[in-house]
């Protein structure tokens, strides 16, 4: 069986972490930032602490947390609920304010 490699434990992090996020900016920028954290945090232990590559980056990805979890959370912290219920309140407005623009301007017409 051949051993996992660093990098693909990282981009399978990523990816887990990216599942959770649907705005495709949103996602790529959340995955640029994390991939930095995680080297840097990776390259502090393995040159500063004396730790293996390996045993660096998997102490830097324990650190993170459960990668299902920090998806969740960075979805509900960029898009949080009553954000999204504000964002559709205001779009009914809009859409009943224009609905009756529409049917004044179709009255004084006829």
């Amino acid at each position: 069986m051949k051993p996992v490699s660093s990098d693909d434990r990282i981009n399978c992090f990523l990816d887990q972490v990216c599942l959770h996020l649907y705005w495709p900016p949103y996602r790529t920028r959340v995955r640029r930032e994390l991939a930095d954290h995680i080297l840097s945090r990776a390259e502090y232990l393995h040159h500063e602490r004396g730790m293996d590559w390996d045993q660096a980056v998997d102490l830097a990805l324990q650190s993170l947390g459960e990668p299902n979890e920090l998806g969740r959370s960075l979805r509900h912290a960029r898009f949080p609920l009553l954000y999204v219920l504000c964002v559709l309140f205001t779009g009914l407005v809009w859409a009943a304010i224009a609905a009756c623009l529409a049917y004044l301007l179709m009255f004084l017409i006829q």
